[in-house]
């Protein structure tokens, strides 16, 4: 199926921008493991910001039903361009949305996003996709789409009965005690993943740090990942260098710069800080005298 006259979207940046870790590039198509089916998308450029995305789907599904999921799951329904037009406070960020222009936040499913991000502590990208493939082929379900063969992620059922050893033996590490309590706590309905959703951010993100293994970095990268919060903003060693370098020019801690950004990007600072930490993974010199510099040039 083709989705067509899609604006102001990139796939290659949203796709690749590590907010899943789900999500393979071969040539020129991504096939990733999205909700118990694998997807293979490929967009093609119709005009300046007009795509058409190409899909298929290793499940029978209904193709309105199955644009419908890929509107939501890709953030195509929101006005992306009005939320990045009100984040758009300086020259720096601007020259970053116009080099990332089309990227856009996942609305990933909430108990993936939750048990990734687990695993996600003290970790790197590569290791991440390790850990999870290797769940997802012990304790998941095998799908195919073409020649490629990948594994459904594993149910909460499926880990919160699963013996630690197992779960070591896949590389989680210190963290299949955390991932294992998640998943019976969700199994149990001692955290419920629908009252979840309905929460507002700060008590979604309060409800989601009661756990064991989830703190304030991982309970914001749940909130905007998974459950839409654009005022989340997760703090890594990324995120902590990138407002000490550009923006406080000093050493500061976590409340500090949180408190900074959400007053000065708003309530769009989950964009924000996606942009800013994408750009400087694409761009080497990100931190020399000339971007410095463009920090203190409004742009509005």
């Amino acid at each position: 199926m083709q989705m067509q006259g899609v604006t102001d979207f990139n796939l290659k940046y949203t796709l690749e921008s590590g907010q899943s870790f789900r999500w393979h590039r071969v040539e020129d198509a991504y096939y990733g493991v999205v909700e118990g089916r694998i997807l293979k998308l490929s967009a093609t450029e119709v005009g300046q910001h007009g795509i058409t995305l190409s899909v298929a789907s290793s499940a029978t599904e209904d193709v309105a039903q199955l644009t419908a999921f890929l509107r939501h799951y890709l953030d195509i329904e929101r006005d992306v361009p009005s939320i990045l037009a009100a984040v758009d406070t300086d020259a720096y960020i601007h020259r970053a949305i116009q080099r990332l222009w089309g990227m856009r936040i996942l609305n990933q499913e909430l108990w993936e996003t939750l048990a990734s991000f687990i695993l996600s502590q003290n970790n790197n990208v590569p290791r991440i996709r390790g850990i999870i493939r290797r769940l997802s082929e012990r304790f998941g379900e095998k799908l195919s789409l073409e020649s490629y063969v990948d594994y459904s992620f594993p149910t909460a059922a499926a880990l919160a009965a699963a013996e630690i050893d197992a779960l070591l033996a896949c590389g989680t590490g210190y963290r299949a005690a955390y991932l294992k309590g998640a998943a019976q706590a969700v199994v149990s309905g001692e955290l419920s993943l629908t009252k979840l959703k309905a929460l507002p951010y700060p008590e979604a993100k309060r409800e989601l740090m009661h756990r064991k293994g989830i703190g304030e970095k991982v309970a914001d990268c749940i909130c905007l990942f998974s459950l839409g919060h654009l005022e989340a903003l997760p703090i890594d060693v990324w995120i902590k260098r990138i407002f000490e370098t550009l923006y406080l020019r000093r050493q500061a801690t976590p409340r500090e710069i949180r408190e900074f950004a959400q007053t000065y990007f708003g309530a769009g600072v989950g964009y924000a800080q996606q942009y800013l930490f994408h750009y400087v993974h694409e761009c080497p010199n990100w931190a020399d005298d000339e971007h410095l510099s463009l920090i203190s040039q409004e742009f509005r």
